[in-house]
């Protein structure tokens, strides 16, 4: 986890839930870098963190100039999303991110780790399920304060509220592809996020009134396992494992002679 002091909690996507560290002062404590673009580097590298702790190999990663482009100051808001895929279609696996600006550098692995193995509403991903994941990396940018709860649009923006009603605070999230993906208007989505903010009651006027609303916008890239396989030019998983099937063959014939 992260060594800063971060509170964590879970706000909503349709189909799966989306755990966000939150901290204080997120959209204005820091100048977020709003030209920044998810790369398949970035991809590479969350694959890399997670073999490296999996295979309990300090060599199975490849060298850190893959984030070379990045500046140590350039921060940002992330998630970093886990799926596995089952026949045709993916389901969530793992996903942790922060809302607020976070160094890009440092952040990538250690939201990778975390997602993968640290997201209490999953078991940590295991070496097998490996050949099945697919990684995202979101990078949000834009962040702009709303009019109001509906100054923004589908397809284009994701959106965070907050507010104070019945005497509770609530908040969550939608990234941009949500709305898009579920075919939901601006009023569906706002209904949907009010609910997963943990608020049941009636979305009346004087609540809809009491919503603070930041739109943002998001840079995605994804990529498999095969995919990674293909680049990187090797099976990490297959070389370490038929290595140390090795070692111990040639373990067994010398003691043999011993």
């Amino acid at each position: 986890m992260l060594s800063s002091p971060s509170k964590e909690h879970t706000v909503g996507k349709h189909g799966s839930d989306i755990k966000i560290t939150a901290e204080s002062g997120v959209l204005s404590s820091v100048a977020i870098t709003n030209d920044l673009t998810a790369t398949k580097e970035m991809c590479i590298h969350c694959f890399n963190i997670i073999l490296q702790d999996l295979l309990q190999d300090q060599t199975a990663t490849l060298s850190p100039s893959l984030l070379d482009a990045i500046s140590p100051e350039t921060e940002c808001p992330l998630f970093v999303t886990w799926d596995k895929k089952h026949q045709s279609d993916y389901s969530l696996r793992g996903c942790i991110g922060t809302l607020a600006p976070r160094p890009l550098k440092q952040a990538l692995g250690d939201y990778a780790a975390t997602s993968a193995f640290r997201d209490n509403r999953f078991n940590p991903i295991a070496i097998n399920e490996v050949y099945d994941l697919r990684v995202g990396v979101s990078l949000l940018v834009n962040y702009e304060l709303c009019q109001n709860c509906f100054d923004w649009e589908v397809g284009v923006h994701g959106i965070i509220i907050k507010f104070y009603f019945g005497g509770s605070h609530y908040n969550a999230t939608f990234l941009p592809e949500v709305a898009q993906q579920q075919g939901w208007s601006q009023q569906d989505t706002i209904s949907h996020l009010v609910h997963k903010a943990g608020y049941n009651g009636v979305l009346s006027t004087d609540l809809l009134a009491a919503i603070n609303c930041n739109r943002y916008q998001s840079s995605k890239q994804r990529m498999d396992f095969i995919e990674y396989k293909n680049i990187v030019g090797k099976d990490p998983i297959s070389d370490a494992l038929g290595e140390r099937s090795a070692n111990k063959k040639w373990r067994g014939f010398f003691q043999n002679f011993s």
